[in-house]
Order: C-alpha cells, then sequence, then structure tokens
C-alpha cells in the first residue's frame, strides 16, 4: 500500500509541475517569446509547446 501512495503522491507532483509549465508557457507565448526559446527554457518539448498554445486559442474563441 505504501508504494502505491508513494507513486499517487509522484504523479500529483508531476502533474503539478505539468500545469505551471504550461502556464508559464502561455504566458511567454502571450508576451511574443519564440516557441523554441520557451520550451528550452521550460523544459517541454515544442511540440507541446504548440499543443498548449493551439488548445489556449481554442478556449479563447
Amino acid at each position: 500500500m505504501c508504494h502505491e501512495m508513494e507513486k499517487i503522491y509522484s504523479e500529483g507532483i508531476e502533474s503539478g509541475e505539468l500545469k505551471k509549465a504550461k502556464e508559464t508557457a502561455l504566458s511567454m507565448a502571450e508576451e511574443g517569446m519564440d516557441v523554441k526559446k520557451i520550451a528550452r527554457l521550460v523544459k517541454v518539448s515544442e511540440d507541446d509547446i504548440h499543443k498548449w498554445i493551439d488548445e489556449n486559442m481554442c478556449v479563447a474563441k
């Protein structure tokens, strides 16, 4: 049971870190920063950055 709780906790931490990276990336994109630079700074793939931006554009419409 302890191992399962550690796994759930770790997944929660990773999810939170990814959420924060997404928020940061979208803020940088709104400021006009280049996707390649955003990806390097938040340590996420350029494809993920593009996906997040596209998702954000759909929500904004």
